[in-house]
């Protein structure tokens, strides 16, 4: 682990306070009359003869201001901007030139040179223009740190709205991409416990497999230029186009669980991409312990349910598999009406717990064959609002409380215990409602048979717009229809 520290090391280089200007011109007595004066103002010079060398040294350094010839070998000062523009758009361009034309120093312009020198030129001149530059250069950087943190913001504030783990990870990585200018975003998360993620991609992808011993021992983020590439990252022809990458491993309470990297085909990465990589790293850990933590509510949700239906069947038998059966048609009307899926998964889990305040009533009223005495149907009458009460205080269950609280509602007023109407009715509930229904018809009662299917349609369709929503009626009479068809191709049991 020590010598993946130390090549980390290596592989990035603090960005220093010094400026560094790089030279571009054919003539040797330009760029060296321009290295002693550059030099004298305090600045870190470099000098090549030709636009691609310029590219090459930018690919391995960091230039704040490229002061280019316009009439070069090969490739042109125009030609240099162009390229510059499209791979190093924060670095401040200026053109220098023996043959100024309007028409020249306009393109020149547009292709994003900050000044345009006349050859010969007096030196205060340049000097002058190079210290203009590097201001503008320091003022574009201090917009793109603020740029960044604004980034940083709303990625928290984004990721607050979602507890879901890929949506949030997808989140980060376009973060990345977006504040970096990366071709390619990793987030890879190890195999762990019994939850087997492998993390989003955008760009070309890497896996686990692609990664070093090197990378999986790092401890701290990296910046690994192109000659460092092997030591982390595989070679093979996906990543030997590789020109640059930042790797941020994942830690949450001293566990790897895996890493960040931000990758580029086309640019070299700072210091600067390194600690922004950093603290989004820190996002990233954050939303896995956050997902780790939702996927156990979700699963001791589930437990408590299973164990809440559990007790209610056993104190009426009648009713073993109504709640289900009820969850299951609530489901398909709301696949029907075209609701999200998480709401469909709630409108789901509230059918498994409609009727759970009737725990609150004695067994020999619940499986009473003859009629309710006027006190046992008050009481009856309120086991939605016992239902309320006993799961209320949970935070968990807080979403299904309409549907609980509801299904008895009549859409024209008449129903109970509070007698909404309508629209007031909360769309689970209106759901709700049809199904339990649909399946109290078609079940067997301590009173009476089941009653046959097509007795159980009319009478829907005869209380649609009274007892039921109309709405609700046609979406769920499609979805039991849909369904039984199914079923019976399948040569399996519907209500008959």
């Amino acid at each position: 682990m020590g010598d993946a520290s130390e090549r980390g090391d290596e592989a990035w280089t603090a960005r220093s306070q010094v400026p560094s200007v790089l030279v571009v011109d054919d003539e040797q007595v330009t760029r060296a009359v321009l290295t002693d004066f550059l030099s004298q103002e305090g600045y870190k010079v470099w000098t090549v003869d030709d636009a691609r060398s310029a590219l090459a040294l930018m690919q391995r350094e960091r230039i704040d201001l490229v002061l280019s010839g316009l009439c070069l070998p090969e490739m042109s000062g125009l030609d240099l901007l162009r390229e510059l523009k499209e791979s190093h758009p924060f670095t401040v361009a200026l053109i220098m030139t023996a043959y100024p034309s309007v028409e020249t120093a306009t393109q020149a312009m547009k292709l994003g040179a900050f000044d345009y020198l006349q050859k010969p030129f007096k030196i205060q001149d340049v000097m002058l223009a190079v210290r203009r530059g590097l201001t503008q250069q320091r003022l574009r950087s201090e917009n793109i740190e603020l740029r960044a943190a604004l980034s940083l913001y709303q990625l928290a504030s984004r990721m607050s709205t979602s507890l879901e783990l890929l949506p949030n990870l997808r989140l980060i990585a376009e973060t990345v991409q977006e504040q970096t200018r990366a071709t390619g975003v990793h987030v890879i998360l190890f195999p762990r416990n019994e939850i087997m993620w492998d993390g989003v991609n955008l760009g070309d992808p890497l896996t686990e497999e692609d990664l070093t011993e090197e990378t999986l021992a790092l401890t701290t983020a990296v910046v690994v230029d192109e000659a460092h590439l092997p030591h982390y990252i595989e070679q093979n022809e996906r990543t030997k186009r590789l020109l640059s990458v930042v790797i941020v491993p994942l830690f949450q309470q001293e566990e790897h669980f895996g890493v960040l990297i931000a990758s580029s085909t086309q640019r070299n990465f700072w210091e600067r991409d390194r600690k922004l990589l950093t603290i989004i790293a820190d996002r990233a850990s954050a939303a896995v312990q956050s997902a780790q933590l939702f996927e156990a509510l979700e699963r001791s949700f589930r437990h408590t349910i299973e164990a809440l239906v559990t007790a209610l069947e056993e104190k009426d038998p009648y009713t073993a598999g109504h709640s289900e059966r009820v969850a299951l048609y609530a489901r398909l009307t709301a696949e029907r009406l075209g609701l999200p899926p998480h709401e469909t998964e709630l409108i789901y889990q509230a059918g498994r717990l409609h009727d759970i305040g009737k725990l609150t009533i004695r067994s020999d009223e619940l499986n009473k064959p003859t009629g309710l005495t006027p006190d046992e149907v008050r009481r009856f009458r309120l086991h939605p609002v016992y239902g309320e009460e006993l799961l209320g205080a949970i935070p968990t269950f807080k979403a299904l409380l309409p549907a609980i609280g509801g299904h008895h509602e009549n859409y024209d007023g008449t129903g109970y215990p509070r007698g909404l109407k309508g629209k007031e009715i909360p769309l689970m509930a209106r759901i709700m409602a049809v199904a339990d229904s649909y399946d109290a018809m078609t079940s067997h009662r301590a009173y009476r048979k089941a009653l046959p299917h097509a007795f159980a349609v009319e009478e829907l369709k005869a209380c649609s717009g009274t007892q039921y929503d109309p709405h609700i009626v046609a979406a769920f009479l499609l979805a039991i229809e849909d369904w039984r068809k199914k079923r019976i191709e399948a040569g399996l049991d519907v209500p008959a």
